[in-house]
């Protein structure tokens, strides 16, 4: 211990004892109608608010100490000065514990008493937290060569340069030596030893630990324990680790997560068998139970204002706004065998004086493993009415989608399609014959790399996808079109923990073939709208039309997203995005369609986030940037599963 934590040792000591026995009178005050009041303070010092990362840490920090007993007994009393002094000296006490515990070993406290009568006296603690430690570690493997603990002492020496010395990043750490073992084929590895020594000139503090990593080991044979209806194929199918490898817990944890993405079992288990261990050799079980729940998604998106006035069924009033809600029902497991019957249903519960419905029937059937392992088959009949901020369509669907992994990480679908559409607009986008009415076909093909986490919440990695489209008109003026859609996100954790995560995509869309007047509206490319920039409705992050307030649309566009995603507790969460689009080939061979000029549409806002038990809740609030006073909205507001991308 140094000279200065000495000296601030016997001031504290000195301030309570003074407190208690300054003045006799004082002691012998009665304070039963004493409130005991806190007003808690932390001093402000650069290192501490200098940067973002440390600013959250401090909100976190405060979060931590407002729950200390100091703040949970407020509204109690105690009966007379020595009591208040024991009363601050605990409490204190607890708060150096609580920075202890969040790697803050140097901080600082003093306290303030106000007597002003015997039933006006306050408290105030204030808190100076000095600066967080920085953790470093010292790690032996018993009974390894040194070329072993080389190796993995460098393994974990270059993941140590986000962690510092709080209780739970030493937690996690120690975690995260113990599962680099059981990556390498040690199954069940021990800490025998952990200490933590606190280095206070350095301002760090060492952790120690001693890890027998016990034996290393290789899969053997699988049993597998089911239900009845499940073909036991089908789960072999989604094992990733072969019999022989080196054992690898991270194949263990990719084969849970294969066999709950089906969403057909409540349960899925894997572990060794530790009881059959022959050699080197360990047989492993997976054990599984019947999930029957149906799965709920509920969408709901405000979309804005509603500015067109078109003939027949489309008619509406000027600046109407409109909420739209979709909810999908999945029955899992519906056959047996690990098919998916989803049924999703949307519509506007919002009421117009002029006759509209907004409303939206899908029925998809997914069934896996039609002709090959992991690969599935989608069918998918639907029929859709919808006014949007553009058009009124009328559409049926009859779909084919065949999805099959080229790699692990790699999927490719194939697929067709058929609708019968029928699209009306403003008069202007339809001059002398043009078709309300007409059918295409058409045949994608797509591919998707994702090599992220998780599917609706990722938090590192990155997805990439491109699908190609040929498209066949009939009754049209025009046969045919090509369609390009690719994109690509990426996640990027700040911390071993994945607190904060800076997150962005970027969105690529072409069409090829015709001139924009030959594209059916409902074909066009348009940005704005809840996956897109969410600042602006549905489709109007696009040029209007000089003289209306509809927009063009075009045949190509560039979006892009940006996010910080910073998860609060285990709970809760919250999001500062950016999300920009620009649109290009708008240029219409009619003089009375000219689109005012170019320019790229940008909105920024805040979300909260709610992380359930199948994923985060997103609720977004986006504001427009320089917004077009009568045909933007001040704010578009969107609640949804999942993150936007």
């Amino acid at each position: 211990m140094d000279l200065s934590r000495i000296k601030f040792s016997l001031l504290f000591i000195l301030c309570i004892v003074s407190c208690a026995f300054a003045d006799e009178s004082e002691e012998d005050l009665d304070l039963h109608n004493f409130h005991y009041k806190v007003n808690f303070v932390l001093e402000e010092r650069q290192n501490i608010f200098g940067m973002l990362t440390e600013i959250i840490s401090e909100s976190e920090i405060a979060a931590e100490i407002n729950h200390l007993r100091t703040f949970a007994l407020q509204g109690k009393t105690v009966s007379n000065m020595r009591a208040l002094a024991e009363r601050i000296s605990l409490d204190i006490n607890t708060i150096h514990k609580k920075a202890h515990s969040l790697g803050f070993f140097g901080t600082k406290i003093h306290h303030k008493v106000h007597v002003e009568d015997p039933e006006n006296v306050s408290v105030s603690i204030y808190v100076d937290l000095g600066q967080i430690y920085n953790l470093k570690l010292n790690v032996k493997y018993l009974n390894q060569d040194e070329e072993f603990n080389e190796t993995h002492d460098r393994i974990m020496q270059s993941k140590l340069r986000m962690f510092k010395a709080s209780i739970a990043e030493i937690k996690a750490l120690i975690d995260i030596a113990l599962k680099d073992l059981q990556k390498n084929g040690f199954y069940e590895p021990e800490v025998l030893e952990k200490k933590v020594r606190v280095n206070y000139e350095a301002n760090e503090a060492v952790l120690s630990l001693v890890i027998d990593p016990g034996k290393k080991v290789y899969f053997a044979n699988t049993e597998v324990k089911a239900f009845p209806d499940i073909e036991e194929e089908f789960i072999r199918n989604r094992i990733v680790w072969n019999q022989g490898e080196v054992f690898n817990i991270e194949k263990v944890e990719a084969t849970v997560e294969n066999l709950k993405s089906t969403q057909i079992f409540s349960n899925v288990k894997a572990e060794p068998i530790k009881s059959c261990l022959r050699d080197d050799k360990i047989p492993m079980l997976l054990e599984l139970e019947e999930d029957k729940r149906h799965m709920v998604d509920f969408t709901l998106l405000y979309s804005g204002m509603r500015s067109m006035n078109f003939e027949k069924k489309s008619q509406t009033q000027q600046k109407l706004k409109s909420i739209i809600a979709r909810l999908s029902w999945s029955n899992c497991n519906a056959f047996d065998g690990g098919e998916k019957l989803t049924f999703t249903m949307e519509g506007t519960p919002l009421r117009a004086q002029s006759k509209r419905a907004d409303y939206g029937f899908e029925t998809t059937l997914a069934q896996p493993d039609v002709f090959f392992k992991d690969n599935t088959a989608n069918y998918t009949l639907s029929r859709k009415q919808e006014l949007t901020n553009v058009f009124f369509r009328k559409s049926d669907k009859v779909e084919l989608v065949y999805e099959y992994p080229l790699l692990r990480d790699v999927l490719m679908n194939v697929g067709g399609n058929l609708e019968k559409n029928y699209v009306d607009g403003p008069a202007i986008f339809f001059p002398g014959e043009y078709k309300k009415n007409y059918e295409n076909f058409s045949l994608p093909v797509g591919f998707i790399l994702d090599k992220t986490d998780d599917l609706l919440n990722p938090t590192s990695g990155y997805r990439l996808f491109a699908k190609f489209s040929k498209i066949f008109f009939k009754h049209f003026s025009v046969n045919n079109l090509m369609a390009l859609d690719a994109g690509f996100s990426y996640n990027h954790p700040l911390d071993d923990l994945r607190k904060t995560i800076v997150a962005f995509n970027l969105q690529r869309k072409m069409i090829f073939g015709g001139n924009i007047d030959d594209i059916p509206l409902d074909k066009r490319v348009y940005a704005g709208g809840m996956n897109s920039v969410r600042g602006y409705a549905n489709q109007m992050a696009t040029e209007v039309v000089l003289g209306e307030d509809t927009v063009m649309g075009g045949k190509s566009s560039l979006e892009f997203n940006a996010e910080i995603r910073r998860k609060f507790t285990a709970d809760f969460g919250g999001v500062i995005f950016f999300d920009g689009a620009k649109i290009f080939q708008n240029k219409s061979r009619y003089e009375n369609l000219v689109a005012e000029k170019k320019r790229w549409f940008f909105s920024t806002g805040v979300g909260i986030r709610y992380f359930s038990g199948i994923g985060p809740i997103r609720v977004d609030f986006a504001f427009p940037i320089k917004r077009r006073r009568h045909v933007d909205s001040r704010m578009q507001f969107v609640i949804s599963l999942g993150q936007a991308f």
